[in-house]
């Protein structure tokens, strides 16, 4: 899952010498969340909508809209941006992105490459369209979470009851996030499951582990144990 892979392309960027009027005509007229600022080719600064927002007269003002525009025209997107810009690098993965993301409390980096021109941006609604891709949720099927000990062999004691059941396996997430130590909560997404061997295929799973919740997203199934 390499950014490279999941990043826009198509970056419109915004010179230090624009004014707020100029970036605010580009988010409304662009599906965009963010624009790089730069100076002399080089990235100085990003703002994103919410700057805009903030840094734009209140609903609440008495200028009139040529006085507004007259004003948004003064300020310079310079006094505006956020600096200095978190970025990464396209041969890095997408979980690097999100994590990132998620400690710093951002929508979005610029992705440079080896110099430190631009050459994508990488956002929130990337990671989704990664996370969905790689999950196979799109494409409907069964989910099966569990509660496992974190020892050798367990996974493919329930892959193997997976493929004995017609099963296809998709995907496996796992996570030692709020889980007690020597535990581990796994993730299956599986296709092909015959509805009438559904039933049977959760005692099996019961059996094998502690089983958290399914779901069969084709019949609209949910169950939590």
């Amino acid at each position: 899952m390499l950014i490279k892979e999941w990043m826009s392309r198509s970056v419109i960027t915004l010179e230090t010498d624009k004014s707020l009027t100029d970036a605010l005509k580009l988010f409304q007229t662009r599906v965009i969340s963010m624009l790089p600022v730069l100076k002399d080719g080089k990235l100085v600064g990003i703002v994103t909508d919410g700057d805009i927002k903030k840094a734009s007269p209140s609903d609440a003002t008495t200028l009139d809209k040529f006085e507004m525009k007259s004003l948004m025209d003064t300020v310079a997107i310079e006094s505006v941006m956020s600096k200095p810009v978190v970025t990464i690098q396209a041969n890095h993965t997408v979980d690097e992105a999100a994590g990132i993301m998620l400690s710093k409390g951002i929508s979005g980096m610029p992705v440079l490459d080896n110099v430190g021109r631009i050459e994508g941006i990488i956002t929130k609604s990337d990671i989704f369209r990664c996370f969905v891709s790689f999950t196979g949720v799109s494409n409907k099927g069964q989910v099966f979470a569990f509660n496992l000990p974190d020892k050798p062999g367990i996974i493919k004691n329930l892959t193997d009851i997976i493929r004995n059941s017609g099963g296809r396996l998709c995907s496996i997430m796992t996570s030692y996030d709020d889980i007690e130590e020597g535990f581990r909560k796994v993730f299956f997404h599986t296709y092909d499951i015959d509805p009438d061997s559904f039933d049977s295929l959760v005692e099996k799973f019961s059996r094998a582990g502690k089983l958290l919740y399914v779901a069969d997203l084709s019949r609209g199934f949910r169950m939590i144990r």
